[in-house]
């Protein structure tokens, strides 16, 4: 598998655990929680302390992605917004992109 593909899967599996870790925060009305940063390294145990609603902000879009500060590739991804907690990103690599929207649960609803 190419590493890009592979990259774009790790993080797409990240984006997928934080999506339940809303849906179980938004059931006990709660305004922020831990998120998993959502980086290509497959052995990371990042949390980011996000509010709901900057989560959706990230989430309006599947190419964009919650990391840790310092958690980015500049071949695959440009920060777009340091929120110091945590930093927004854009993926810019064209197979990762294609791979993180085609997997973006929200676009493609079960």
């Amino acid at each position: 598998m190419d590493d890009h593909v592979k990259r774009a899967r790790t993080e797409a599996l990240f984006r997928d655990v934080n999506e339940r870790i809303a849906e179980s925060a938004q059931r006990f009305e709660a305004e922020a929680t831990q998120f998993v940063c959502e980086c290509a390294d497959p052995n990371c145990t990042h949390r980011l302390d996000v509010r709901l609603d900057e989560y959706e902000e990230v989430r309006a879009d599947g190419a964009t992605f919650m990391l840790a500060p310092g958690h980015e590739h500049d071949d695959i991804e440009r920060v777009i917004d340091k929120r110091g907690r945590f930093n927004v990103v854009e993926k810019v690599q064209r197979t990762v992109r294609d791979t993180v929207r085609r997997l973006d649960p929200r676009a493609n609803p079960a």
